[in-house]
């Protein structure tokens, strides 16, 4: 049997509502590219493997669905399915999301035109959970991003884009679960800068009722600083590693200001200091002119408000 161009892994928990459309969004992509399509079920509790049963059998050469026997964890899921790719291109998407058509079309142009780069990611359109249109996923960025650009800025790059070289394959396999997506997109960076389509080729469900981000904040915050903290440093400049590492700090005040909860602060704080000992005073400056800039003084609700009427159809502005 011949090996596909990309392998589609795509991972999927109580998505009855959505995995059709994720399924047949990506079905659409093999009349562009030769693609097989690996689906990776953590243990659904509701209709979700019924539907993909179904699909598997409407769509035998090109999906391959499989239930886990335990719940491996978003990232176990996806080790699982990656492990199992034939492709020399990798791409990811969850199950709640979708594409919209051409898009592995133009990545894939993206990557044979520019050998140097590791991984190609996308603009999204960002919907509710009724499917309804919120904005777009990012303003426009630049078409090459640096691993220095990436920590700095922080995550601002959706998952469900990502096309990377299977070469990258094995160094993804190695990280141990759990993990956050920014940790693969800062693994990708270390090998070359990262390509960027602006146009918006997927569909990005906001808080959709199997969102990890919903059900699993602390959690995720934990990972996100492992990813955060985990680049060597002598791969990123001592800039950017502060600005990323103030960036993190600003998300933990208005966390702790939504929630109320001023632990959150006392929890955090020494670890974001003792991050960086070389300019422990700079962070912490940083820090506190990042939180001026957006309003120290006022309320969380005042905050949000005041972001809400200035951009309103814009999700994530960077």
């Amino acid at each position: 049997m011949n090996s596909p161009l990309v392998s589609v892994c795509i991972v999927t928990f109580n998505h009855e509502k959505y995995i059709r459309d994720c399924i047949m969004s990506v079905v659409e992509q093999a009349n562009d590219v030769d693609i097989e399509i690996l689906v990776g079920d953590d243990q659904s509790a509701d209709e979700t493997q019924g539907i993909m049963e179904s699909l598997a059998r409407e769509f035998p050469d090109l999906v391959s669905y499989r239930r886990n026997p335990m719940r491996l964890g978003p990232a176990g899921n996806y080790q699982s399915l990656i492990a199992a790719s034939r492709g020399s291109l990798i791409a990811h998407l969850d199950g709640d999301d979708l594409w919209n058509p051409g898009k592995l079309l133009a990545q894939v142009a993206a990557l044979n035109g520019h050998e140097d780069c590791p991984a190609v990611y996308t603009n999204a359109i960002t919907v509710n959970d009724a499917g309804a249109p919120v904005g777009l996923f990012n303003n426009p960025q630049p078409e090459r991003i640096s691993l220095d650009a990436l920590l700095a800025r922080g995550n601002f790059l959706c998952h469900s884009s990502i096309l990377y070289r299977a070469t990258l394959k094995d160094e993804i396999m190695a990280l141990s679960p759990p993990f956050v997506d920014y940790r693969i997109h800062m693994l990708c960076a270390l090998s070359g800068n990262l390509a960027y389509l602006n146009e918006a080729l997927v569909v990005y469900r906001v808080n959709s009722l199997g969102s990890v981000l919903i059900h699993q904040n602390e959690n995720i915050r934990e990972q996100y600083w492992e990813a955060l903290t985990a680049i060597p440093r002598d791969c990123v400049s001592e800039k950017a590693l502060a600005s990323g590492i103030t960036e993190f700090g600003r998300s933990v005040f208005f966390a702790s200001l939504k929630k109320g909860d001023a632990s959150l602060l006392s929890r955090w704080v020494p670890k974001v200091l003792s991050a960086t000992p070389d300019g422990r005073l700079r962070t912490l400056f940083l820090m506190i002119l990042a939180i001026v800039r957006v309003g120290m003084t006022e309320s969380y609700a005042a905050i949000r408000s005041r972001i809400s009427a200035a951009s309103p159809r814009v999700l994530y502005w960077r």
